[in-house]
C-alpha cells in the first residue's frame, strides 16, 4: 500500500522522536532543543540528498506543536504514515510518557504488518543522545540494535549530543549523522509499512515504557472534581470525565490539560510522574510513613467546597510533608471563580493549613504555571541530590582527565 499525505501535510520520510525539554523562561532566546534541531536538519539535509524527496518530505520534528490545540493529530498523523521511526535514545526519553505514546502508536503499524513468517518489519532506527547502558532499556527496546557500529567508536561513547557539543568530535558527528542517514534510507527502501487508517488517537494510546524504572518518580495528585461531582454552582467547561481532565486556563484553542504541561515539566527535570487523582492518592497522602520521593499537588479551589475533598486533604495536611508542593492555579479570566474567589480562599485555607500553597507568585497562566512548577522540581532535584546516597569509586586514586586535542584522531 504507498503512503499517501496525511491531512496535515506531506508524508513524512523518517519521524524524529525525543524527549522535549521545555524552555523555562519563555522570553529567553536560548532553545534547549536547538541541538536535536541541528541533528534533525542534518539527517534531513543527507536525506534529500540521497533520494528524489523535495524538501520538507525528508523529515517530521514535533519543534513548535505541543502549544498547538492540532498537535495530537497532527502527530498522529505523521506517525501513521512516516516509512521509519527514529527515536533518540536518552534517560529523559524513557521516562517521558510522550515519547512513550508515539511508539505505540508506531508499533500499531509495524504489528498490523507482520509478515507470513511472523517477523515484523525493521521500521525502526534507535539513535544515541546520550550513552544509554542496554540493560538499563524497557523491554520494548531491547530487542533492536541501535549502537550501530558503521557510525563510529566515538558515536558509542559519546551519543550524538557529545559529538555535536564538542567542537574536536566535528568530523565524528559528521560521519555519524551521514551514516544514520543511510541507514535511514536503507530500512525506508527495503520496507514499507502500511499506513494506519484511521490514525491512532493519539491521547488514548498508552506508553509502552511502562517497565522502565527511573530514579527519581515522581507523585503528581490532582485535586479537582470530574464532571459527576461538580458542585452545583461551577460550570462544567474547565472539567472533564476524570479528575486528570482539569484544564483550569482553558481558552479557545487551549485544549491542553494541567496536568500534560506538569508531565512535560517533571520529565525535562528527569523525573517520570506518577499521576492521580486525589481519591486514588488517599492513603499514600495520609500515610505515616516519611516522605521519600518529591511529589505535587495541584489543587484547584473549587475542590475544596466539598466536605469529602475537605476531609481527604485534612488527612495529608496533619502530616509532615516538607517534599510536596502544593500549587492552586487562579484562573483571573474565570469569572465564576474571581466571584468566589474569598469563599474559595478560606474553604482552600481550612483544608490547608500546616502545608500552604505555593502562592508567589501567583499562579493565574499556564506560563507561570509552568515556571512555578520548574523551580519547584529544581529545588526538589537540588533536595535528591543532597539527601541521595554517595558511591565513590573504589580503588587507589587516579589521574584527573585531561580534555583533549582540537581534533580527537580517534
Amino acid at each position: 500500500m504507498p503512503l499517501q499525505p496525511g491531512a496535515h501535510g506531506q508524508v513524512p520520510y523518517f519521524f524524529l522522536s525525543y524527549a522535549h525539554i521545555p524552555m523555562h523562561d519563555p522570553n529567553s532566546r536560548k532553545d534547549p532543543n536547538k541541538w536535536v534541531a541541528k541533528l534533525f536538519a542534518d539527517l534531513c539535509d543527507h536525506i534529500i540528498n540521497m533520494t528524489n524527496l523535495s524538501q520538507g518530505q525528508a523529515g517530521f520534528m514535533d519543534v513548535e506543536l505541543r502549544s498547538g490545540h492540532h498537535w495530537p493529530e497532527r502527530l498522529s498523523d505523521a506517525l501513521s504514515t512516516c516509512r521509519v521511526f527514529v527515536p533518540l535514545y536518552s534517560p529523559r526519553y524513557f521516562e517521558s510518557e510522550q515519547c512513550g505514546k508515539e511508539w505505540a502508536a508506531f508499533l500499531q503499524r509495524v504489528r498490523n504488518h507482520e509478515g507470513p513468517d511472523g517477523q515484523m518489519p525493521e521500521a525502526i532506527v534507535p539513535a544515541l543522545w546520550t550513552p544509554l547502558p542496554p540493560e538499563h532499556l524497557p523491554h520494548v527496546a531491547q530487542s533492536i540494535q541501535f549502537t550501530h557500529n558503521d557510525l563510529g567508536e566515538r558515536y558509542s561513547d559519546e551519543g550524538f549530543y557529545g559529538l555535536v557539543k564538542l567542537s574536536g568530535m566535528r568530523s565524528h558527528y559528521q560521519k555519524a549523522t551521514l551514516e544514520l542517514a543511510k541507514r535511514i534510507v536503507h530500512v525506508a527502501q527495503r520496507t514499507r509499512v502500511a499506513v494506519l487508517d484511521p490514525p491512532p488517537k493519539y491521547d488514548e494510546l498508552r506508553s509502552v515504557f511502562h517497565d522502565y524504572s527511573p530514579q527519581r518518580p515522581l507523585r503528581v495528585t490532582v485535586v479537582a472534581p470530574d464532571l459527576d461531582h461538580l458542585p452545583s454552582d461551577r460550570s462544567p467547561y474547565f472539567y472533564g470525565h476524570t479528575p486528570q481532565e482539569w484544564n483550569p486556563f482553558r481558552r479557545g484553542g487551549n485544549t491542553r490539560t494541567l496536568v500534560s504541561h506538569a508531565e512535560e515539566i517533571a520529565t525535562a527535570h528527569g523525573f517520570l510522574p506518577d499521576v492521580g487523582s486525589l481519591e486514588e492518592h488517599t492513603d499514600v497522602l495520609a500515610s505515616d510513613a516519611p516522605e521519600e520521593h518529591p511529589s505535587v499537588m495541584l489543587v484547584d479551589p473549587w475542590a475544596t467546597t466539598t466536605p469529602d475533598c475537605r476531609r481527604r486533604l485534612r488527612g495529608f495536611d496533619q502530616r509532615e510533608r516538607s517534599r510536596t508542593s502544593v500549587m492552586v492555579p487562579w484562573n483571573l479570566d474565570d469569572r465564576e471563580t474571581m466571584t468566589a474567589r474569598a469563599r474559595l480562599q478560606r474553604s482552600l485555607e481550612s483544608a490547608l493549613r500546616t502545608n500552604p500553597p505555593d502562592s508567589s507568585p501567583e499562579i493565574n497562566s499556564v506560563t507561570a504555571f509552568r515556571g512555578a512548577l520548574s523551580d519547584a522540581l529544581g529545588r526538589a532535584a537540588n533536595q535528591v541530590f543532597k539527601t541521595a546516597t554517595a558511591y565513590p569509586p573504589t580503588g587507589a586514586p587516579t589521574r584527573r582527565p585531561r580534555l583533549m586535542q582540537p581534533e580527537d584522531p580517534r
